[in-house]
């Protein structure tokens, strides 16, 4: 049975915001892999059961720190906090002193090729030199026979540490279909962070992040030029050091959750020395320069067959190649419309991604050139591009939510955001999705333009799919009632995940929408996506205006017959309609339909679908 420890210092995960130690905390340990919850823990004795395993209390000699503990599960290597879905990073004692002893192995195999070197070097002089020179000769010798003999007992430590680690993650050992964590996932986690990385491995074969080169050389895990949007600071990356940037701090809770807690900006050495070997990496060289440092930084850890480096310009690929390591190139859809193939092969390029948005004939063309680890498709974010992509003969799948979009995570039955974070899958059709706020909720603010693109409509991957018989309950409030309050939540179950428009002038599923009004009213529609029509079915107004700053629920309850839908929390406030048009598996959105006229705030508070 396994002995775990926590693999870094407890500071980072058991304090709140403001550094605060937690005492007491519940800690939910699950498999990798699976994410399978697991019951049965032990004290490090092996035998003395852990009810539940928690953060040593105020009374402790350490509170916050988490103690020792064993389970009969070897692969430990993550859990998901009970608080806010923080990824906590677990070691099995042996693999920890496994991996340090690789590191030093390597080290000393670095070091006797050295002085193997010198050694050599060493003989040649003394042969050439005079007979005087036979003590030194001597002395050469038996240096360059101890630096072979160091060679061979570095390298049989390396091969004895690697067996115990087992075989390294190498594009010579990925599946059929790969998944690959667009930014490390980051519509499911803040994006190029350390969390991030760590969240998506049970999910993805491939973890995908960005290369920024600061001024002083150092590479950093960042997308934009500038730090301003992902973190609380702002600046030109190639004007700041490594020094300066140590004063800022990724703050995702302004971009991502409002419960998520700031995180370290890693640098890509940091990335390498955490999951190179351990999984294969991507690495955009956001500037070419870096390609040569990037470079030298994968050689020196022996990971050319573990890490590419991507970019999304052609002539880039000779400077890689040339480097030694592996090649990755990118194209966007507006470049695919003029891009040849042949020329585009020509690059040296061993992998190629191609924007999801291209045609048919544009990926098809691609993938007919053969290119040695396959062609990809970006940046998905729904199971309906997965198999497109899939059905053209990509073999590559990179997505900003891989848990979802890999059908790896199992369905949920409710949401998991009122913890502070978002679930799987909650993909927005509008251009950007809103940051779930302090309170746990989505904001559903009213359309922004008189586009109907502009309206909220958000996948509710994690509950998605839903029997095709089942309940699902929206609970929202408002915080102004009146009829000039709000208008128009929406619940559509629709026939597949692509995007969705709530507008009767754009039906893009069959499936059925629900909606409630300001003032009670309910309503029920058809949708038909062949016919582009939308048949309203039910409209019940009750007459009276739901109050400000209460929880209701938007019920609806599909049979194999009828459907019912209702606000409990109202007295009689229900309809029901007979109708077995559909019955499939349900795809759950959660939005507002387009209305021009439509104002205030809707929070959704939970989602849920048995």
């Amino acid at each position: 049975m396994p002995l775990y420890t926590y693999g870094g210092t407890p500071a980072e995960v058991l304090t709140t915001a403001t550094g605060d130690v937690i005492p007491d905390y519940p800690i939910n340990v699950r498999v990798a892999g699976s994410g399978e919850l697991i019951t049965a823990l032990y004290e490090a004795d092996g035998t003395t059961p852990i009810g539940q395993l928690r953060s040593n209390p105020t009374s402790s000699a350490a509170p916050g720190a988490i103690r020792e503990w064993m389970c009969d599960w070897p692969q430990i290597e993550y859990e998901y906090n009970a608080s806010g879905g923080r990824t906590v990073r677990w070691y099995s004692s042996g693999r920890e002193v496994a991996t340090e002893a690789l590191q030093a192995a390597t080290a000393a195999g670095q070091l006797a090729t050295s002085a193997a070197g010198d050694a050599a070097a060493a003989l040649t002089a003394a042969g050439n030199a005079s007979a005087t020179a036979a003590t030194a000769s001597s002395a050469a010798a038996a240096a360059e026979t101890a630096a072979e003999q160091a060679q061979t007992d570095a390298a049989a430590a390396i091969a004895a540490v690697q067996s115990r680690l087992g075989e390294a993650a190498t594009v010579d050992n990925l599946p059929a279909v790969v998944f690959d964590a667009h930014r490390g996932g980051a519509g499911e986690s803040p994006e190029n962070s350390v969390d991030a990385l760590r969240a998506a491995r049970a999910y993805s074969q491939i973890l995908d992040v960005d290369a920024r080169l600061l001024a002083d050389g150092t590479l950093v895990s960042m997308h934009d030029a500038t730090i301003d949007r992902v973190t609380n600071k702002s600046g030109t990356a190639a004007q700041i050091t490594a020094a300066q940037l140590a004063a800022a701090r990724l703050d995702p809770s302004t971009w991502f959750a409002a419960g998520y807690p700031d995180l370290p900006i890693p640098t890509v050495e940091d990335l390498l020395n955490e999951f190179g070997g351990r999984y294969v990496l991507t690495i955009e060289a956001k500037d070419a320069a870096s390609v040569p440092k990037l470079a030298a930084m994968i050689k020196a850890r022996r990971l050319e067959r573990s890490v590419l480096i991507n970019s999304n310009t052609p002539s880039v690929m000779a400077t890689i190649k040339s480097s030694g390591c592996l090649a990755h190139l990118w194209r966007s859809a507006s470049q695919m419309a003029s891009d040849n193939p042949t020329t585009i092969k020509a690059s040296g390029a061993d992998l190629l991604d191609l924007d999801i948005a291209g045609t048919d004939a544009q990926i098809t063309a691609a993938i007919a050139q053969n290119y040695p680890l396959g062609v990809y498709a970006h940046t998905l974010a729904r199971r309906v591009q997965r198999d497109r992509a899939l059905a053209l003969g990509c073999r590559g799948i990179i997505a900003d939510y891989p848990a979802y979009v890999s059908g790896a995570v199992p369905r949920r039955t409710a949401s998991t955001f009122g913890m502070g974070t978002w679930g799987p899958g909650y993909v927005p059709s509008a251009a950007a999705r809103p940051v779930l706020d302090a309170q746990g909720r989505i904001p559903l603010p009213p359309p922004a333009s008189a586009d109907p693109a502009d309206a909220q409509v958000l996948l509710a991957g994690e509950v998605s799919p839903a029997p095709a018989t089942t309940t699902v309950d929206v609970k929202f409030s408002v915080p102004t009632g009146g009829s000039a309050g709000w208008s128009l939540l929406s619940l559509h179950l629709g026939a597949d995940d692509d995007a969705t428009i709530l507008s009767s002038s754009d039906i893009r599923h069959n499936g059925y929408t629900v909606q409630v009004s300001n003032n009670r009213s309910l309503r029920i529609y058809r949708d038909d996506k062949a016919a582009g029509t939308s048949t309203q079915l039910a409209n019940t107004t009750a007459g009276a205006d739901l109050a400000a700053g209460t929880v209701y629920t938007l019920r609806c309850v599909i049979t194999a017959t009828q459907i019912t839908l209702s606000v409990p929390e109202v007295s009689g406030l229900t309809t029901t309609v007979t109708d077995s048009t559909y019955r499939v598996p349900w795809s759950v959105f959660v939005g507002r339909n387009y209305n021009a006229a439509a104002t205030g705030l809707i929070n959704i508070a939970s989602i849920s679908a048995t």
